[in-house]
């Protein structure tokens, strides 16, 4: 983390293209951020994009913009979002999601540095910084043909690899205090956490990384909200795959009985968000979908 962090500062002093790699609420969008807030483009606007958030038949205007009339629905010229970024910085989250077609048209902004509107031909020159962010599995994406070997490497100017929390077990108090100190706020001081709960902390596997601790934390206060937090404060569910492997409590349950389990966990932990649920547990939005249904976990 010390060796990102003075990586995040030299090239948030530079012009080139950034590609922040890390799992799912590894802190990309935090990462992000902090490039554009401490270099000169500061003052200038950052504006983000959830690529795989744009419906595909509107995704090329939102990025490039259209003019009058371009077509049915365009009564007025729009910019998009790399004109909008002006001098700032352009935040291209999740790229690997984007559909190949759109990958093409996002290379050739990123080379030559200038787009089209929807029914113009005038090139207008883009002077945005560009950061994008992907999951782990973008390189395996760029030797299977999913991603477009030629935009990684335009876009990967600049690496920044986020590990998982499981990999920095150690920072656990450190975060912990600092996200307790972020949701009290000031309206109450800063509850302590004892040995026994940062213990069961640290057995966790975090398949959600800082989001999924940050969540467990807002539960934990919202159910105990005293001065001190310990283990048997925290929610039951962390807990649980041990004391299924020690094989304490009455039964143990089915294999589909803890998939159903563990979906629905996950998809509390991301409120819903069907595409960071499916990369979470490793599987396809469509998969997801039939395991919903299977389960009644619409």
């Amino acid at each position: 983390m010390r060796a990102l962090v003075a990586d995040l500062k030299r090239y948030a002093r530079a012009d080139a293209n950034v590609l922040v790699v890390g799992a799912t609420g590894t802190g990309k969008d935090l990462v992000a951020r902090t490039l554009h807030e401490l270099g000169p483009r500061r003052r200038q606007p950052f504006v983000a994009v959830d690529c795989p958030g744009l419906p595909a038949s509107l995704l090329e205007t939102e990025l490039f913009g259209h003019e009058r009339g371009a077509f049915t629905d365009a009564t007025a010229a729009r910019p998009g979002r790399f004109e909008l970024a002006g001098r700032g910085t352009i935040y291209l989250d999740r790229v690997d999601e984007l559909p190949l077609d759109a990958q093409s048209k996002l290379l050739r902004v990123v080379e030559e540095k200038q787009v089209e509107r929807i029914g113009s031909g005038a090139a207008i020159p883009v002077h945005a910084r560009v950061v994008a962010s992907a999951s782990e599995g973008i390189e395996q994406a760029v030797r299977e043909g999913r991603f477009r070997a030629d935009l990684y490497h335009r876009l990967r100017v600049l690496p920044l690899r986020i590990p998982r929390l499981a990999d920095r077990v150690a920072d656990l108090p450190v975060l912990v205090r600092h996200l307790l100190a972020e949701l009290v706020g000031s309206r109450r001081r800063v509850p302590a956490v004892t040995r026994d709960a940062l213990e069961l902390l640290a057995r966790c596997e975090w398949t959600g990384n800082v989001r999924q601790l940050r969540h467990v934390l807002e539960r934990t206060l919202l159910d105990r909200p005293g001065p001190v937090i310990r283990a048997d404060d925290l929610p039951a569910d962390l807990l649980e795959p041990e004391r299924i492997a020690a094989g304490e409590g009455p039964e143990r349950p089915t294999l589909a009985a803890l998939e159903r389990r563990y979906i629905e966990f996950v998809l509390r932990e991301t409120r819903g968000n069907q595409s960071r649920a499916a990369a979470i547990l490793g599987i396809s939005r469509k998969s997801l979908w039939e395991k919903r249904r299977r389960y009644g976990l619409d």
